[in-house]
């Protein structure tokens, strides 16, 4: 409730629910109140009333890497670790007792069959020879008088001369010598083949990997001597579950003798690429319910040694000629023979968001049934942002190849002549 009172000439005010207020003041207070009035209006009618705005901007292309789909192989493998060994290591030992007269090899040396590898001391052993020779010579003049006498005294055993007793004498005498003279010549043939084996020869060609022995040493029979082992091939050794042996050709290894394809690294040799082949599988597991598998491999350079530590992929199964994709462009999780989705790249350059089918799989790549075909484009990297209709900055990659996981970790090497 307002009104209004005058206090004198000049001054007057008007009480506005239940404040003082000048007149002065409620006039700007109201000229203040039109102009916000008139201001929202022209607002109005300008932005509300006036042509619409422009259409937004399209969103800025994503630069991804996308490879083409293509015809391939699919190759499955077996991951194995294992140690390396030599295909053979024989231990020379000796044949003869007798003392070490000299050494011919060096420790590490390779050598080739027939070699010597040391000399004994054949004094001892010629001593015996000559002893037996000459026992022998006693003992066959020995036999020749037993001979005759008891040949002489078989005639007077029939006239009654001679009583049956002094007759089974000189037979026996005669047979004694017989067993001597073949005593003897038994021990002279000993001792000259004792005589053969005072030099030792290596019985492989390979390298000397031990020694027992020093010059001067005293050497029984059967005594270990050196130990040759055959370095131009050599096997890693690994054990597998009887699921994981299942997954091997094993009538193709134990029946037919071919080996399967491997693909071998060893740490000591980073960046080159070696090769095998699976050629021995134990028929029957071990007491940790293992089976032993070999995967020969050449080694004729020498480069590989026994107790070195390598990893291999074994070729388990190979797939010609299918429509594949790398497992990089799946964007949910890769399973076999289940379906999945890919982002393919539009002829305009866009995202599209496809479901395929997959099948096989290896470890880079899958087999498509269906969704894409060969010559499509699919993205690899950048994926997970991506929508249908996204623009794209394509950069094309190489499609993964097979069987270059271990190639490209640089821990594999090359080598000629597979076992």
């Amino acid at each position: 409730m307002m009104h209004t009172t005058k206090l004198n000439r000049t001054t007057s005010f008007e009480v506005y629910e239940g404040y003082k207020v000048t007149t002065a003041q409620m006039a700007r207070t109201n000229m203040i109140a039109r102009f916000f009035a008139v201001f929202t209006l022209s607002m109005i009618l300008l932005f509300g009333c006036g042509p619409r705005q422009e259409k937004a901007l399209p969103p800025p292309a994503l630069k991804v890497g996308a490879v083409a789909v293509e015809n391939r192989d699919l190759t499955q493998t077996l991951d194995v670790t294992g140690n390396l060994h030599f295909i053979a290591n024989t231990t020379v030992s000796s044949e003869v007792s007798a003392q070490v007269n000299s050494l011919d090899v060096r420790d590490g040396q390779p050598v080739k069959q027939g070699q010597t590898l040391l000399t004994f001391d054949d004094a001892t052993i010629r001593a015996t020879a000559d002893q037996a020779r000459g026992n022998l010579q006693k003992d066959e003049a020995t036999l020749a008088f037993n001979k005759t006498d008891w040949e002489k005294n078989a005639p007077l055993l029939k006239s009654g001369s001679i009583s049956q007793s002094t007759y089974d004498q000189k037979l026996s005498a005669y047979q004694n010598a017989v067993g001597q003279v073949e005593a003897d010549k038994a021990a002279l043939a000993k001792a000259q083949e004792d005589l053969k084996h005072t030099v030792v020869t290596a019985p492989i060609t390979g390298v000397l990997s031990n020694r027992f022995v020093e010059k001067g040493d005293w050497v029984s029979t059967a005594g270990k001597l050196f130990q040759i082992s055959d370095y131009t091939t050599v096997y890693l050794q690994v054990f597998l579950s009887d699921r994981d042996v299942n997954k091997l050709n094993i009538d193709k290894v134990i029946q037919e003798g071919q080996g399967v394809e491997a693909e071998i690294a060893v740490d000591p040799l980073p960046g080159k690429t070696l090769t095998g082949k699976v050629g021995y599988i134990q028929a029957a597991a071990n007491q940790n319910r293992l089976f032993e598998v070999r995967i020969y491999i050449d080694n004729r350079d020498m480069q590989l040694l026994e107790g070195m530590y390598a990893r291999a992929k074994i070729v388990v199964k190979r797939i010609p000629d299918v429509v594949g994709i790398p497992i990089d462009a799946l964007l949910e999780q890769v399973r076999s023979n289940e379906a999945n989705a890919v982002v393919r790249v539009d002829p305009q350059d866009r995202a599209e968001i496809v479901r395929v089918k997959i099948g096989e799989l290896d470890k880079t790549c899958a087999q498509v049934l269906d969704g894409v075909k060969p010559g499509d484009r699919v993205v690899v990297d950048g994926k997970e942002i991506l929508s249908t209709g996204q623009p794209l900055e394509v950069t094309m990659m190489p499609a993964p190849q097979t069987m270059n996981t271990l190639a490209e970790s640089g821990k594999t090497r090359n080598s000629s002549g597979v076992y």
